[in-house]
Protein backbone atom coordinates (compact mmCIF):
# COMPACT_ATOMS: atom_id res chain seq x y z
CA UNK A 1 0.00 0.00 0.00
CA UNK A 2 1.68 3.19 -1.14
CA UNK A 3 0.50 5.28 1.78
CA UNK A 4 2.97 3.46 4.02
CA UNK A 5 5.95 3.97 1.74
CA UNK A 6 8.36 6.81 2.48
CA UNK A 7 8.49 9.53 -0.14
CA UNK A 8 11.54 11.63 -0.85
CA UNK A 9 12.74 13.63 2.12
CA UNK A 10 11.21 17.07 2.42
CA UNK A 11 13.08 20.14 3.56
CA UNK A 12 12.41 21.54 6.99
CA UNK A 13 11.20 25.10 7.49
CA UNK A 14 14.61 26.73 7.45
CA UNK A 15 15.86 24.52 4.61
CA UNK A 16 12.84 25.23 2.44
CA UNK A 17 13.11 28.98 2.92
CA UNK A 18 16.87 29.02 2.37
CA UNK A 19 16.60 26.92 -0.80
CA UNK A 20 13.88 29.13 -2.24
CA UNK A 21 15.86 32.28 -1.46
CA UNK A 22 18.97 30.85 -3.12
CA UNK A 23 16.91 30.03 -6.22
CA UNK A 24 15.75 33.61 -6.39
CA UNK A 25 19.26 34.98 -5.86
CA UNK A 26 20.48 32.71 -8.68
CA UNK A 27 17.88 34.37 -10.92
CA UNK A 28 19.04 37.91 -10.08
CA UNK A 29 19.45 38.60 -13.78
CA UNK A 30 15.70 38.84 -14.18
CA UNK A 31 15.75 42.49 -13.22
CA UNK A 32 15.17 44.68 -10.19
CA UNK A 33 11.42 44.62 -10.66
CA UNK A 34 11.10 41.08 -9.33
CA UNK A 35 8.89 40.95 -6.27
CA UNK A 36 9.36 38.35 -3.53
CA UNK A 37 6.44 37.68 -1.19
CA UNK A 38 5.88 35.05 1.52
CA UNK A 39 3.27 32.41 0.88
CA UNK A 40 0.18 31.94 3.01
CA UNK A 41 0.82 30.34 6.36
CA UNK A 42 -0.72 26.89 6.70
CA UNK A 43 -0.84 24.97 9.93
CA UNK A 44 0.76 21.53 9.56
CA UNK A 45 2.34 19.91 6.51
CA UNK A 46 5.07 21.49 4.45
CA UNK A 47 5.92 25.15 4.73
CA UNK A 48 5.04 26.92 1.50
CA UNK A 49 8.15 28.17 -0.34
CA UNK A 50 8.99 31.80 -0.89
CA UNK A 51 6.93 32.94 -3.86
CA UNK A 52 8.30 34.80 -6.88
CA UNK A 53 6.54 37.34 -9.07
CA UNK A 54 7.87 39.08 -12.17
CA UNK A 55 7.19 42.47 -13.75
CA UNK A 56 4.89 42.99 -16.68
CA UNK A 57 5.86 44.58 -19.99
CA UNK A 58 7.84 47.80 -19.78
CA UNK A 59 6.80 50.78 -21.87
CA UNK A 60 8.16 50.64 -25.43
CA UNK A 61 9.60 47.16 -24.87
CA UNK A 62 11.13 45.52 -27.94
CA UNK A 63 9.97 42.22 -29.38
CA UNK A 64 13.04 40.59 -27.85
CA UNK A 65 12.16 41.99 -24.42
CA UNK A 66 8.52 40.94 -24.75
CA UNK A 67 9.46 37.32 -25.50
CA UNK A 68 11.99 37.15 -22.67
CA UNK A 69 9.59 38.80 -20.25
CA UNK A 70 6.83 36.36 -21.20
CA UNK A 71 9.14 33.38 -20.60
CA UNK A 72 10.34 34.76 -17.25
CA UNK A 73 6.80 35.50 -16.10
CA UNK A 74 5.87 31.87 -16.75
CA UNK A 75 8.08 31.01 -13.75
CA UNK A 76 5.94 33.08 -11.38
CA UNK A 77 4.30 31.45 -8.38
CA UNK A 78 0.86 33.05 -8.66
CA UNK A 79 -0.60 30.02 -10.46
CA UNK A 80 -2.91 32.20 -12.58
CA UNK A 81 -0.10 33.52 -14.80
CA UNK A 82 -1.70 36.97 -14.96
CA UNK A 83 1.65 38.68 -15.51
CA UNK A 84 2.60 36.26 -18.30
CA UNK A 85 -0.76 36.91 -19.98
CA UNK A 86 -0.08 40.65 -19.93
CA UNK A 87 2.58 40.07 -22.62
CA UNK A 88 -0.11 38.64 -24.98
CA UNK A 89 -2.88 40.09 -27.10
CA UNK A 90 -6.44 39.19 -26.02
CA UNK A 91 -6.70 36.53 -28.74
CA UNK A 92 -3.35 35.02 -27.75
CA UNK A 93 -4.47 34.94 -24.11
CA UNK A 94 -7.38 32.74 -25.12
CA UNK A 95 -5.16 30.41 -27.18
CA UNK A 96 -2.25 29.99 -24.75
CA UNK A 97 -2.45 27.22 -22.15
CA UNK A 98 0.31 27.20 -19.50
CA UNK A 99 -0.75 23.65 -18.61
CA UNK A 100 0.77 22.22 -21.78
CA UNK A 101 4.34 20.94 -22.09
CA UNK A 102 6.97 22.36 -19.74
CA UNK A 103 10.43 22.78 -21.30
CA UNK A 104 13.41 22.86 -18.94
CA UNK A 105 16.31 24.82 -20.37
CA UNK A 106 19.89 25.20 -19.25
CA UNK A 107 21.04 28.48 -17.75
CA UNK A 108 24.60 27.76 -18.92
CA UNK A 109 23.51 28.43 -22.51
CA UNK A 110 21.50 31.69 -22.68
CA UNK A 111 18.24 31.83 -24.59
CA UNK A 112 18.33 33.62 -27.90
CA UNK A 113 15.56 35.57 -29.63
CA UNK A 114 16.11 35.93 -33.37
CA UNK A 115 13.87 38.09 -35.62
CA UNK A 116 12.42 36.05 -38.49
CA UNK A 117 10.16 38.74 -39.99
CA UNK A 118 9.11 42.29 -39.06
CA UNK A 119 6.38 40.88 -36.81
CA UNK A 120 7.89 37.50 -35.86
CA UNK A 121 10.78 36.06 -33.88
CA UNK A 122 12.13 32.65 -32.88
CA UNK A 123 13.03 31.74 -29.32
CA UNK A 124 15.79 29.13 -29.01
CA UNK A 125 17.49 27.41 -26.08
CA UNK A 126 19.33 24.29 -24.92
CA UNK A 127 16.81 21.75 -23.62
CA UNK A 128 17.60 19.69 -20.53
CA UNK A 129 14.25 17.90 -20.24
CA UNK A 130 10.54 18.22 -20.85
CA UNK A 131 7.49 17.47 -18.72
CA UNK A 132 4.50 16.57 -20.83
CA UNK A 133 0.89 17.47 -20.16
CA UNK A 134 0.60 13.94 -18.73
CA UNK A 135 3.18 14.76 -16.05
CA UNK A 136 5.94 12.50 -17.40
CA UNK A 137 9.48 13.84 -17.09
CA UNK A 138 11.64 13.07 -20.14
CA UNK A 139 15.31 13.96 -19.92
CA UNK A 140 17.02 15.02 -23.13
CA UNK A 141 19.16 12.13 -24.35
CA UNK A 142 21.79 14.49 -25.80
CA UNK A 143 22.39 18.25 -25.97
CA UNK A 144 19.53 19.57 -28.04
CA UNK A 145 18.02 22.91 -28.86
CA UNK A 146 14.34 23.71 -28.95
CA UNK A 147 12.77 26.52 -30.95
CA UNK A 148 9.47 28.33 -30.60
CA UNK A 149 8.17 30.84 -33.15
CA UNK A 150 6.15 33.87 -31.97
CA UNK A 151 4.20 36.51 -33.86
CA UNK A 152 3.60 40.09 -32.69
CA UNK A 153 1.03 42.86 -32.99
CA UNK A 154 0.86 46.38 -31.61
CA UNK A 155 -1.75 47.13 -28.96
CA UNK A 156 -2.06 50.86 -28.29
CA UNK A 157 1.39 51.32 -29.76
CA UNK A 158 3.02 48.58 -27.65
CA UNK A 159 4.34 45.25 -28.89
CA UNK A 160 2.49 42.18 -27.65
CA UNK A 161 2.68 38.50 -28.65
CA UNK A 162 -0.23 37.75 -30.97
CA UNK A 163 0.47 34.05 -31.66
CA UNK A 164 2.05 31.44 -29.37
CA UNK A 165 3.05 28.01 -30.74
CA UNK A 166 0.25 25.51 -30.17
CA UNK A 167 2.37 23.16 -28.03
CA UNK A 168 3.99 25.95 -26.00
CA UNK A 169 3.26 25.79 -22.29
CA UNK A 170 6.09 27.19 -20.20
CA UNK A 171 9.87 27.33 -20.43
CA UNK A 172 11.55 27.09 -17.03
CA UNK A 173 15.13 26.95 -15.84
CA UNK A 174 16.24 23.83 -14.01
CA UNK A 175 16.58 25.92 -10.84
CA UNK A 176 12.91 26.91 -11.12
CA UNK A 177 11.74 23.31 -11.31
CA UNK A 178 11.69 22.32 -7.64
CA UNK A 179 10.01 25.60 -6.68
CA UNK A 180 7.18 25.22 -9.14
CA UNK A 181 6.66 21.51 -9.80
CA UNK A 182 7.12 18.32 -7.79
CA UNK A 183 6.40 14.61 -8.35
CA UNK A 184 3.27 13.27 -6.64
CA UNK A 185 1.51 9.91 -6.65
CA UNK A 186 -1.87 9.02 -8.11
CA UNK A 187 -3.45 5.82 -6.81
CA UNK A 188 -5.35 3.02 -8.53
CA UNK A 189 -6.81 -0.27 -7.36
CA UNK A 190 -5.12 -3.51 -8.37
CA UNK A 191 -7.41 -5.62 -10.56
CA UNK A 192 -6.78 -8.93 -8.79
CA UNK A 193 -6.75 -7.81 -5.15
CA UNK A 194 -7.57 -4.90 -2.87
CA UNK A 195 -4.41 -2.88 -2.85
CA UNK A 196 -3.44 0.56 -4.08
CA UNK A 197 -0.96 0.84 -6.93
CA UNK A 198 0.78 4.24 -7.18
CA UNK A 199 1.81 6.07 -10.34
CA UNK A 200 4.09 9.08 -10.01
CA UNK A 201 3.76 12.23 -12.11
CA UNK A 202 4.87 15.85 -12.00
CA UNK A 203 2.39 18.56 -11.02
CA UNK A 204 2.62 22.31 -10.52
CA UNK A 205 2.46 23.08 -6.80
CA UNK A 206 -0.15 25.84 -7.08
CA UNK A 207 -3.79 24.72 -6.76
CA UNK A 208 -2.32 21.30 -5.96
CA UNK A 209 -5.46 19.67 -4.52
CA UNK A 210 -7.37 20.56 -7.69
CA UNK A 211 -4.62 19.30 -9.96
CA UNK A 212 -4.32 16.01 -8.08
CA UNK A 213 -8.07 15.41 -7.95
CA UNK A 214 -8.51 16.23 -11.63
CA UNK A 215 -5.77 13.77 -12.59
CA UNK A 216 -7.11 11.10 -10.23
CA UNK A 217 -10.50 11.16 -11.96
CA UNK A 218 -8.96 10.26 -15.33
CA UNK A 219 -8.35 6.74 -16.63
CA UNK A 220 -5.18 4.93 -15.52
CA UNK A 221 -2.14 5.32 -17.80
CA UNK A 222 -1.71 2.92 -20.72
CA UNK A 223 1.31 1.20 -19.17
CA UNK A 224 -0.91 0.00 -16.27
CA UNK A 225 -3.84 -1.03 -18.45
CA UNK A 226 -5.27 -4.31 -17.18
CA UNK A 227 -3.16 -4.28 -14.03
CA UNK A 228 -5.19 -1.60 -12.26
CA UNK A 229 -8.56 0.06 -12.39
CA UNK A 230 -10.01 3.38 -11.27
CA UNK A 231 -13.02 2.82 -9.01
CA UNK A 232 -14.07 6.45 -9.22
CA UNK A 233 -17.10 6.44 -11.58
CA UNK A 234 -15.77 6.77 -15.12
CA UNK A 235 -16.43 10.11 -16.77
CA UNK A 236 -16.65 11.95 -13.46
CA UNK A 237 -15.37 15.50 -13.39
CA UNK A 238 -15.03 18.20 -10.77
CA UNK A 239 -18.34 20.04 -10.49
CA UNK A 240 -16.76 23.49 -10.20
CA UNK A 241 -13.52 22.43 -11.93
CA UNK A 242 -11.74 22.92 -8.62
CA UNK A 243 -11.32 21.52 -5.13
CA UNK A 244 -11.81 23.94 -2.24
CA UNK A 245 -9.61 23.56 0.84
CA UNK A 246 -10.85 25.19 4.04
CA UNK A 247 -9.59 24.52 7.56
CA UNK A 248 -7.44 21.71 6.19
CA UNK A 249 -10.38 19.86 4.60
CA UNK A 250 -10.42 19.27 0.83
CA UNK A 251 -14.00 19.23 -0.43
CA UNK A 252 -14.19 17.12 -3.57
CA UNK A 253 -17.44 17.57 -5.50
CA UNK A 254 -17.76 15.54 -8.68
CA UNK A 255 -20.35 14.50 -11.22
CA UNK A 256 -21.23 10.90 -11.93
CA UNK A 257 -23.20 8.00 -10.53
CA UNK A 258 -22.98 7.33 -6.81
CA UNK A 259 -21.47 3.86 -6.13
CA UNK A 260 -23.91 1.59 -4.31
CA UNK A 261 -21.37 -1.14 -3.53
CA UNK A 262 -19.63 -0.54 -0.21
CA UNK A 263 -16.33 -1.99 -1.41
CA UNK A 264 -16.27 0.41 -4.34
CA UNK A 265 -17.09 3.29 -2.00
CA UNK A 266 -14.18 2.34 0.24
CA UNK A 267 -11.92 2.16 -2.80
CA UNK A 268 -12.99 5.62 -3.98
CA UNK A 269 -12.20 7.01 -0.55
CA UNK A 270 -8.85 5.22 -0.43
CA UNK A 271 -7.80 6.56 -3.84
CA UNK A 272 -8.75 10.19 -3.24
CA UNK A 273 -7.55 10.36 0.37
CA UNK A 274 -4.16 8.81 -0.44
CA UNK A 275 -3.68 11.20 -3.34
CA UNK A 276 -4.97 14.44 -1.81
CA UNK A 277 -3.17 14.10 1.52
CA UNK A 278 0.07 14.76 -0.38
CA UNK A 279 -1.03 18.40 -0.53
CA UNK A 280 0.52 19.91 2.62
CA UNK A 281 -2.58 22.08 3.16
CA UNK A 282 -4.89 19.04 3.29
CA UNK A 283 -5.46 17.07 6.50
CA UNK A 284 -8.85 15.58 5.64
CA UNK A 285 -11.16 14.91 2.69
CA UNK A 286 -14.90 15.01 2.06
CA UNK A 287 -16.48 13.67 -1.13
CA UNK A 288 -19.77 14.64 -2.73
CA UNK A 289 -21.06 12.99 -5.93
CA UNK A 290 -23.83 15.00 -7.49
CA UNK A 291 -26.13 15.96 -4.61
CA UNK A 292 -25.10 13.04 -2.40
CA UNK A 293 -22.35 13.05 0.23
CA UNK A 294 -20.39 9.82 -0.10
CA UNK A 295 -20.70 8.13 3.27
CA UNK A 296 -19.72 4.86 4.89
CA UNK A 297 -21.23 3.18 7.95
CA UNK A 298 -19.68 4.32 11.24
CA UNK A 299 -17.15 6.58 9.49
CA UNK A 300 -16.94 10.20 10.65
CA UNK A 301 -16.26 12.83 8.02
CA UNK A 302 -13.89 14.22 6.93
CA UNK A 303 -11.74 11.16 6.30
CA UNK A 304 -8.10 11.56 7.33
CA UNK A 305 -6.60 8.09 6.66
CA UNK A 306 -7.48 5.20 4.36
CA UNK A 307 -7.54 2.89 7.37
CA UNK A 308 -10.46 4.97 8.63
CA UNK A 309 -12.63 3.76 5.72
CA UNK A 310 -11.78 0.09 6.18
CA UNK A 311 -9.37 -0.27 3.27
CA UNK A 312 -7.22 -3.32 4.03
CA UNK A 313 -3.56 -3.10 4.91
CA UNK A 314 -1.57 -5.82 3.20
CA UNK A 315 0.33 -8.07 5.62
CA UNK A 316 4.10 -7.97 5.60
CA UNK A 317 5.66 -10.92 3.80
CA UNK A 318 8.37 -12.54 5.98
CA UNK A 319 11.57 -12.59 3.98
CA UNK A 320 14.57 -14.89 4.02
CA UNK A 321 18.14 -13.70 4.30
CA UNK A 322 20.26 -12.49 1.38
CA UNK A 323 23.16 -14.67 0.31
CA UNK A 324 26.51 -14.20 -1.40
CA UNK A 325 28.27 -16.86 -3.47
CA UNK A 326 31.96 -17.64 -3.11
CA UNK A 327 33.00 -20.39 -5.42
CA UNK A 328 30.19 -22.96 -5.18
CA UNK A 329 29.10 -22.09 -1.64
CA UNK A 330 26.30 -19.70 -0.61
CA UNK A 331 26.95 -17.66 2.53
CA UNK A 332 24.75 -15.25 4.44
CA UNK A 333 25.33 -11.66 3.39
CA UNK A 334 26.10 -9.48 6.43
CA UNK A 335 23.96 -6.39 6.77
CA UNK A 336 26.63 -3.96 7.94
CA UNK A 337 30.04 -5.58 8.49
CA UNK A 338 32.54 -6.52 5.82
CA UNK A 339 33.46 -10.05 4.83
CA UNK A 340 37.01 -9.87 6.16
CA UNK A 341 36.07 -12.62 8.63
CA UNK A 342 34.78 -16.02 7.55
CA UNK A 343 31.07 -15.62 6.69
CA UNK A 344 28.31 -17.91 7.96
CA UNK A 345 27.09 -20.69 5.64
CA UNK A 346 23.55 -20.12 4.42
CA UNK A 347 22.43 -23.72 4.80
CA UNK A 348 21.31 -23.73 1.16
CA UNK A 349 22.50 -26.24 -1.40
CA UNK A 350 25.76 -25.43 -3.16
CA UNK A 351 25.32 -23.93 -6.62
CA UNK A 352 28.31 -24.68 -8.81
CA UNK A 353 29.84 -21.73 -10.57
CA UNK A 354 28.67 -22.85 -14.02
CA UNK A 355 25.10 -21.97 -13.02
CA UNK A 356 24.74 -18.21 -13.17
CA UNK A 357 22.31 -15.31 -12.66
CA UNK A 358 21.05 -16.46 -9.27
CA UNK A 359 17.60 -15.54 -7.94
CA UNK A 360 16.22 -16.14 -4.44
CA UNK A 361 12.61 -16.80 -3.44
CA UNK A 362 10.93 -14.49 -0.90
CA UNK A 363 11.32 -16.99 1.96
CA UNK A 364 14.95 -17.65 1.02
CA UNK A 365 14.53 -21.41 0.54
CA UNK A 366 14.50 -21.58 -3.26
CA UNK A 367 17.33 -20.64 -5.59
CA UNK A 368 16.94 -20.41 -9.36
CA UNK A 369 19.79 -20.11 -11.85
CA UNK A 370 20.43 -20.23 -15.57
CA UNK A 371 22.04 -23.48 -16.73
CA UNK A 372 25.72 -23.38 -17.80
CA UNK A 373 24.87 -23.52 -21.51
CA UNK A 374 22.30 -20.73 -21.18
CA UNK A 375 19.58 -22.91 -22.70
CA UNK A 376 17.59 -23.80 -19.60
CA UNK A 377 16.69 -23.02 -16.02
CA UNK A 378 17.30 -24.94 -12.80
CA UNK A 379 15.75 -24.67 -9.39
CA UNK A 380 17.70 -25.57 -6.24
CA UNK A 381 15.82 -26.57 -3.11
CA UNK A 382 17.19 -28.40 -0.10
CA UNK A 383 20.03 -30.55 -1.41
CA UNK A 384 18.51 -31.15 -4.83
CA UNK A 385 18.64 -29.49 -8.24
CA UNK A 386 15.47 -29.65 -10.31
CA UNK A 387 15.39 -28.99 -14.03
CA UNK A 388 12.63 -26.63 -15.09
CA UNK A 389 10.60 -27.57 -18.17
CA UNK A 390 12.36 -26.56 -21.37
CA UNK A 391 10.70 -23.43 -22.72
CA UNK A 392 13.24 -21.61 -24.91
CA UNK A 393 16.82 -20.71 -25.63
CA UNK A 394 19.12 -17.86 -24.59
CA UNK A 395 17.50 -17.74 -21.17
CA UNK A 396 17.61 -14.44 -19.30
CA UNK A 397 18.15 -13.68 -15.63
CA UNK A 398 15.32 -15.32 -13.60
CA UNK A 399 13.40 -13.55 -10.82
CA UNK A 400 10.81 -14.57 -8.24
CA UNK A 401 7.82 -12.44 -7.28
CA UNK A 402 5.97 -12.25 -3.98
CA UNK A 403 2.93 -14.07 -5.42
CA UNK A 404 4.73 -17.41 -5.87
CA UNK A 405 5.89 -17.19 -9.49
CA UNK A 406 9.29 -17.46 -11.14
CA UNK A 407 9.89 -15.26 -14.19
CA UNK A 408 12.37 -15.85 -17.01
CA UNK A 409 12.89 -14.53 -20.51
CA UNK A 410 14.13 -16.41 -23.53
CA UNK A 411 13.48 -17.03 -27.20
CA UNK A 412 10.67 -19.45 -27.99
CA UNK A 413 10.98 -22.51 -30.17
CA UNK A 414 9.31 -23.39 -33.49
CA UNK A 415 5.65 -22.35 -33.43
CA UNK A 416 6.30 -20.37 -30.23
CA UNK A 417 9.26 -18.49 -31.68
CA UNK A 418 7.59 -15.09 -31.11
CA UNK A 419 7.31 -15.72 -27.35
CA UNK A 420 9.82 -13.98 -25.10
CA UNK A 421 8.69 -14.23 -21.47
CA UNK A 422 7.40 -17.04 -19.23
CA UNK A 423 6.36 -17.63 -15.63
CA UNK A 424 6.34 -20.79 -13.50
CA UNK A 425 4.12 -21.45 -10.49
CA UNK A 426 6.67 -22.42 -7.83
CA UNK A 427 4.34 -22.68 -4.85
CA UNK A 428 4.35 -26.48 -5.06
CA UNK A 429 6.93 -29.08 -4.08
CA UNK A 430 9.31 -29.54 -7.04
CA UNK A 431 9.98 -33.14 -5.98
CA UNK A 432 6.34 -33.99 -6.68
CA UNK A 433 5.72 -32.22 -9.99
CA UNK A 434 7.54 -29.84 -12.29
CA UNK A 435 5.56 -26.63 -12.91
CA UNK A 436 4.62 -25.89 -16.50
CA UNK A 437 5.85 -22.76 -18.25
CA UNK A 438 3.14 -20.18 -18.94
CA UNK A 439 3.92 -17.74 -21.75
CA UNK A 440 2.89 -14.11 -21.34
CA UNK A 441 1.09 -12.17 -24.05
CA UNK A 442 3.46 -9.29 -24.87
CA UNK A 443 3.55 -8.59 -28.63
CA UNK A 444 5.86 -5.60 -28.18
CA UNK A 445 8.64 -7.97 -27.07
CA UNK A 446 8.63 -9.86 -30.38
CA UNK A 447 12.08 -9.91 -32.00
CA UNK A 448 13.59 -8.72 -28.73
CA UNK A 449 15.63 -10.67 -26.20
CA UNK A 450 14.71 -10.40 -22.51
CA UNK A 451 17.91 -10.07 -20.48
CA UNK A 452 16.17 -9.51 -17.14
CA UNK A 453 12.53 -9.35 -16.06
CA UNK A 454 12.02 -8.06 -12.52
CA UNK A 455 8.55 -7.95 -10.93
CA UNK A 456 7.96 -4.93 -8.68
CA UNK A 457 7.54 -5.38 -4.92
CA UNK A 458 3.76 -5.08 -5.28
CA UNK A 459 3.75 -7.58 -8.17
CA UNK A 460 1.52 -5.37 -10.32
CA UNK A 461 4.35 -4.22 -12.59
CA UNK A 462 7.41 -5.76 -14.16
CA UNK A 463 10.55 -3.97 -15.32
CA UNK A 464 12.20 -5.54 -18.35
CA UNK A 465 15.74 -5.05 -19.63
CA UNK A 466 15.76 -6.20 -23.25
CA UNK A 467 17.83 -5.91 -26.40
CA UNK A 468 17.55 -6.71 -30.08
CA UNK A 469 18.31 -10.36 -30.80
CA UNK A 470 21.88 -9.40 -31.76
CA UNK A 471 22.40 -7.76 -28.36
CA UNK A 472 22.18 -4.15 -29.54
CA UNK A 473 19.75 -1.45 -28.50
CA UNK A 474 19.44 -2.30 -24.80
CA UNK A 475 16.59 -0.50 -23.06
CA UNK A 476 14.45 -0.69 -19.92
CA UNK A 477 10.66 -0.66 -19.96
CA UNK A 478 8.12 -0.99 -17.18
CA UNK A 479 4.67 -2.43 -17.81
CA UNK A 480 1.59 -3.52 -15.90
CA UNK A 481 0.89 -7.21 -15.28
CA UNK A 482 -2.59 -8.58 -15.92
CA UNK A 483 -3.22 -11.68 -13.84
CA UNK A 484 -5.80 -14.41 -14.26
CA UNK A 485 -7.29 -17.00 -11.87
CA UNK A 486 -4.89 -17.92 -9.10
CA UNK A 487 -2.89 -14.77 -9.74
CA UNK A 488 -1.17 -16.27 -12.79
CA UNK A 489 0.42 -13.51 -14.92
CA UNK A 490 -1.17 -13.57 -18.38
CA UNK A 491 -0.58 -10.33 -20.26
CA UNK A 492 1.66 -7.27 -20.22
CA UNK A 493 0.41 -3.74 -20.88
CA UNK A 494 2.02 -1.29 -23.26
CA UNK A 495 5.60 -0.39 -22.22
CA UNK A 496 6.69 2.82 -20.54
CA UNK A 497 10.35 3.45 -21.30
CA UNK A 498 12.67 4.40 -18.45
CA UNK A 499 16.18 5.83 -18.58
CA UNK A 500 15.79 7.48 -21.97
CA UNK A 501 19.21 9.17 -21.76
CA UNK A 502 21.09 6.00 -20.71
CA UNK A 503 22.94 3.50 -22.88
CA UNK A 504 24.24 -0.01 -22.25
CA UNK A 505 22.08 -0.68 -19.16
CA UNK A 506 23.33 -3.73 -17.27
CA UNK A 507 21.45 -5.31 -14.38
CA UNK A 508 18.10 -4.32 -12.95
CA UNK A 509 16.54 -4.12 -9.50
CA UNK A 510 13.45 -2.51 -7.99
CA UNK A 511 14.17 -0.11 -5.13
CA UNK A 512 10.48 0.60 -4.42
CA UNK A 513 7.19 0.27 -6.26
CA UNK A 514 8.12 3.46 -8.12
CA UNK A 515 11.84 3.26 -8.88
CA UNK A 516 14.48 0.89 -10.26
CA UNK A 517 18.26 0.92 -10.44
CA UNK A 518 20.62 -0.18 -13.19
CA UNK A 519 24.26 0.13 -14.23
CA UNK A 520 24.60 2.35 -17.30
CA UNK A 521 26.29 5.39 -18.73
CA UNK A 522 24.90 8.63 -20.06
CA UNK A 523 24.54 8.83 -23.83
CA UNK A 524 27.45 10.67 -25.42
CA UNK A 525 29.68 10.39 -22.35
CA UNK A 526 32.92 8.49 -21.85
CA UNK A 527 32.14 7.51 -18.27
CA UNK A 528 32.28 3.95 -17.03
CA UNK A 529 29.10 2.12 -16.12
CA UNK A 530 27.73 3.57 -12.92
CA UNK A 531 24.54 3.02 -10.90
CA UNK A 532 21.52 5.08 -11.88
CA UNK A 533 18.23 5.38 -10.00
CA UNK A 534 15.27 5.76 -12.36
CA UNK A 535 11.72 6.63 -11.30
CA UNK A 536 8.54 5.85 -13.22
CA UNK A 537 7.95 9.61 -13.45
CA UNK A 538 11.07 9.83 -15.64
CA UNK A 539 13.70 11.14 -13.23
CA UNK A 540 17.25 9.78 -13.49
CA UNK A 541 19.77 10.10 -10.66
CA UNK A 542 23.43 9.17 -11.11
CA UNK A 543 25.32 7.66 -8.18
CA UNK A 544 29.08 7.55 -7.63
CA UNK A 545 31.01 5.43 -10.11
CA UNK A 546 31.94 1.88 -9.19
CA UNK A 547 34.94 -0.02 -10.57
CA UNK A 548 33.85 -2.30 -13.42
CA UNK A 549 30.37 -3.09 -12.10
CA UNK A 550 28.68 -6.07 -13.78
CA UNK A 551 25.58 -6.68 -11.62
CA UNK A 552 23.36 -4.65 -9.31
CA UNK A 553 20.83 -5.50 -6.63
CA UNK A 554 19.54 -3.99 -3.39
CA UNK A 555 18.87 -5.09 0.15
CA UNK A 556 15.81 -2.86 0.29
CA UNK A 557 15.97 0.63 -1.19
CA UNK A 558 18.31 3.34 -2.44
CA UNK A 559 20.60 3.19 0.58
CA UNK A 560 21.17 -0.56 0.29
CA UNK A 561 22.28 -0.85 -3.33
CA UNK A 562 24.84 -3.61 -3.89
CA UNK A 563 27.15 -3.88 -6.91
CA UNK A 564 29.19 -6.88 -7.97
CA UNK A 565 32.35 -6.08 -9.93
CA UNK A 566 34.12 -7.99 -12.69
CA UNK A 567 37.02 -8.64 -10.30
CA UNK A 568 34.76 -10.63 -7.97
CA UNK A 569 34.26 -7.97 -5.30
CA UNK A 570 30.93 -7.01 -3.74
CA UNK A 571 30.32 -3.35 -2.89
CA UNK A 572 27.57 -1.82 -0.76
CA UNK A 573 26.51 1.80 -1.06
CA UNK A 574 27.57 3.98 1.89
CA UNK A 575 26.42 7.52 1.16
CA UNK A 576 28.50 8.79 -1.76
CA UNK A 577 31.05 6.01 -1.33
CA UNK A 578 31.17 2.24 -1.80
CA UNK A 579 32.00 -0.11 1.06
CA UNK A 580 33.61 -3.44 0.21
CA UNK A 581 31.87 -6.57 1.47
CA UNK A 582 34.74 -8.72 0.30
CA UNK A 583 34.87 -11.40 -2.36
CA UNK A 584 31.81 -12.69 -4.14
CA UNK A 585 30.60 -13.50 -7.62
CA UNK A 586 26.82 -13.39 -7.03
CA UNK A 587 24.50 -11.73 -4.54
CA UNK A 588 20.92 -12.99 -4.27
CA UNK A 589 18.33 -10.96 -2.34
CA UNK A 590 14.95 -12.53 -1.45
CA UNK A 591 12.19 -11.30 -3.75
CA UNK A 592 10.02 -8.72 -2.03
Amino acid sequence: MSGARPRRARLGTAGALLTALLVLVGCSGIGSGTSVQPGLEVQGGDVQPVRAFFPGPAADATQDQIVRGFVRAGAASDGNYDTARSFLTPDAVKAWSPEKEVVLYSTTTPLTVTPSAPNAAVLSGAVVATIGADGRYVAASAPARRQAAFEFARIEGQWRISAVPEEFGRWLTTSDLGRLLQPYDLHYVATDRRALVPDRRWFARDHLATRLARAQLADPPAYLDGAVRNDIPRGSRLTADSVSVADGVARVEITGQVPTDQTQRENVWAQLVSTLLQDPTVQGVSIRIGDVTLELPDVDLPVRTIEQVGFPVLPEVPLGKPVIRRGDVLYLLPSTSTLEREPSPSGLVNVTSGYHSLALSPDGTDVAAVDPDGQGLSRFRGTTRYEMPFFGTRVGHPAYDVRGFLWAGGIGLDDQSALRLWVFDVTGDPSVARPAATALDAPWLAKRRVIESKPSPDGDRVAILHTAEDGSGARIDVTGVSRGPGGVPQRLSQPLRLGTTLVAPTGLVWLSDLSVATLARRAGSNERLRPYIISVDGEEQALAETPTGVAITSGGGERDIIVTTSSGTVLRRAGQQWLSLGEGTDVAIPAR
